[in-house]
């Protein structure tokens, strides 16, 4: 019996993937989180009220950072796609750059003894350092199901599994952070931020190198059949379908992480409930959690696309409840959270579309350019959430928010507008682009993986026998 569970094939005709290898993915996005949402919740409140920057430079700061992002993201999707190891195309980054992305999250949170003037050096050098460690991690993390395996329904719970791993991670870091600044440093601010992001970093670091280790690359490209670097970035921009993606992700992120960035300041200086500020922050990713293994489930029988605008429409309408409604009550909140946390059903959905499209232009134009693809997907993700990072921190001290200051009924009502108001929109926005994206059919992708695999096999051949001739 043993014998016969290890060779059971997929519907590709490959062994399947075990749970452990769905877990140890999952865990990779944990740990993600562990940067990623302690940069993404508690930075910028970090900057204005610990470092010492005004909502301005914070402002100035994480836009720059995030476009420069923009830049280097096709750059590590070009290397990824030029990279041929024994260990595969992509695992050796996310080893690589875990170790980077440790030592930029310890930095970010740290506060030299510099004037004002040295503060904001340091702090556009870590920062944009982080984030390059981040691309170099992360990029290659994310494009991992599109070679793990070519069944829709195992990529369907992969990229389910990563979201798991990020709801859960979510949940860990906001049950924690704030308690642990007060542990660690003691009343000191500075140094509790700074001892908090160096434990969770440091914990983030065997778990990407564990991910590394056991997330095999079955699905392999060969380097003939790879395009120049002019003709990947030109493969993204026309593949209609994952531009639709892309777009869709972009209002998506934009929505969901600029909120978060100043849900804090909401919860805070809105609601006023102090001891509520850690289960406000989690309530949504704790009701995420609870929905997402359902994701899988609903992606294959409603179609990915349909289970993004859903879950977009649920999120839109949250937030624009919690806006329009009593944005004091703690009821309310309670009552709206949990309904917006009903929205992370499609989380998997963006990850699961870009593969689709890349596969179906695989399959039309002869070129794959996954490397190049998710690099451009981790480029909506940091350019949108440093845009409405930026933005809602502009609104804020536009309404008179100044850190440490008193915060009057004007200044409430911008972080209001900052925190739930523009991201409500932004997801409404968010479903145009899915009303235009066509790869969703009923065995359609089936189809388009059916005869990849022919072609791939055929491939295979050709070339065994042009080796065979050559020698």
């Amino acid at each position: 019996m043993a014998n016969a569970k290890a060779v059971q094939l997929n519907s590709m005709g490959k062994p399947k993937l075990r749970f452990g290898d769905y877990l140890v993915f999952g865990l990779g996005n944990f740990a993600s989180q562990l940067s990623w949402t302690m940069v993404s919740t508690y930075l910028s409140i970090f900057y204005t009220d610990v470092f010492g920057l005004g909502t301005g430079a914070v402002a100035l700061l994480m836009l720059i950072a995030k476009v420069w992002d923009g830049i280097n993201d096709p750059m590590m999707g070009t290397i990824m796609e030029r990279t041929h190891t024994k260990h595969g195309r992509f695992r050796p980054y996310i080893a690589v750059g875990a170790i980077f992305l440790v030592i930029f999250t310890v930095l970010t949170f740290t506060v030299p003894g510099f004037g004002s003037v040295g503060k904001l050096v340091w702090a556009y050098v870590t920062y944009i350092g982080l984030g390059m460690s981040y691309t170099m991690t992360n990029v290659p993390y994310f494009a991992l199901p599109a070679v793990m395996s070519d069944d829709p329904d195992e990529i369907n719970k992969l990229n389910a599994a990563q979201m798991m791993g990020m709801s859960i991670g979510q949940i860990f870091l906001n049950l924690t952070v704030l308690r642990l600044v007060l542990l660690i440093g003691k009343g000191d601010q500075k140094a509790g931020y700074q001892g908090t992001a160096s434990l969770l970093a440091f914990i983030a670091l065997p778990i990407f190198w564990l991910v590394a280790w056991k997330c095999k690359e079955r699905i392999e490209v060969q380097k003939k059949y790879q395009g120049s670097i002019l003709m990947g970035i030109k493969n993204v921009l026309t593949n209609k379908n994952f531009v639709l993606a892309l777009l869709y992700v972009f209002c998506n992120m934009f929505a969901m992480m600029g909120r978060l960035a100043v849900a804090v300041f909401f919860y805070l200086h809105v609601v006023r409930s102090m001891q509520y500020v850690t289960i406000f922050m989690m309530m949504q990713m704790l009701v995420g959690t609870l929905v997402m293994p359902l994701a899988a489930t609903l992606c294959t029988r409603y179609g990915k696309r349909n289970v993004a605008i859903a879950s977009m429409i649920i999120q839109g309408t949250a937030l624009l409840l919690m806006y329009f409604g009593p944005s004091t009550s703690v009821a309310w909140n309670f009552v709206t959270l949990i309904l917006y946390g009903f929205g992370y059903i499609g989380g998997p959905c963006g990850n699961g579309m870009y593969i689709d499209a890349i596969d179906d232009y695989d399959l039309k134009t002869g070129v794959r350019n996954d490397g190049m693809a998710f690099s451009f997907g981790g480029t909506a993700n940091k350019i949108s959430s440093a845009i409405a990072n930026s933005l809602f921190l502009v609104i804020m001290g536009a309404y008179g928010y100044v850190g440490g200051a008193e915060v009057t009924e004007t200044v409430a009502h911008g972080i209001n507008i900052a925190a739930n108001l523009i991201p409500g929109i932004v997801f409404f926005i968010g479903i145009i682009p899915l009303l235009f994206y066509k790869l969703d059919k009923p065995g359609y992708m089936d189809d388009v993986r059916a005869k990849l695999r022919e072609r791939n096999l055929k491939r295979a051949a050709e070339d065994a026998a042009e080796a065979e001739a050559a020698q």
